[in-house]
């Protein structure tokens, strides 16, 4: 049963059979998917550092989105990148999906690989507080394994990208 419909997901309430032969309440958000992406200008990251009302602090981020009702993820994500950074995608390469927190939502995120970057302005939403910052690759690391980075899309963007050896680092 839906108890909540929002903007970008609801919010359901079931009784569900387990593989156990048991049965249990869920209560869980329903949610449309997401882009992630890393956007590569040159030899360098294009980073966001975004301000959440929901923590209530500025986080470092790799740019990301919610798909819209009747969009692809590649669409979304060409659509992020420019609301977000102001960078048009010359190329995006799907890298991987996975979901961001399976006990409470079935939201896929989906991470792309962004490169031949072109500046054309960002339009962030009204309720968006952005800062675009580049940074190298291996002080992004560095913020990962020191705790700055708390973001889990942005962290297991820059640890697929590292141990995949997608940058060829």
């Amino acid at each position: 049963m839906k108890i909540f419909s929002g903007k970008k997901f609801e919010v359901h309430v079931e009784k569900v059979s387990l593989p156990n032969g048991k049965e249990r309440q869920l209560e869980y958000v329903k949610h449309r998917g997401s882009v992630v992406l890393v956007p590569l200008l040159e030899d360098k990251v294009i980073m966001i550092k975004q301000y959440r009302p929901v923590i209530g602090k500025w986080i470092y981020e790799f740019p990301a989105g919610t798909i819209d009702e009747g969009e692809d993820p590649e669409t979304t994500a060409k659509r992020e990148l420019i609301e977000e950074t102001g960078y048009e995608a010359g190329s995006l390469t799907k890298l991987l999906s996975f979901y961001p927190s399976p006990g409470i939502t079935n939201e896929v995120m989906h991470l792309y690989l962004a490169s031949d970057l072109k500046y054309v302005g960002a339009r962030p939403e009204e309720y968006e507080v952005i800062k675009v910052e580049p940074m190298e690759f291996k002080d992004l690391e560095n913020l990962v394994i020191n705790g700055s980075i708390e973001d889990g899309k942005t962290i297991i963007g820059v640890l697929y990208v590292k141990y995949k050896g997608v940058l060829n680092l």
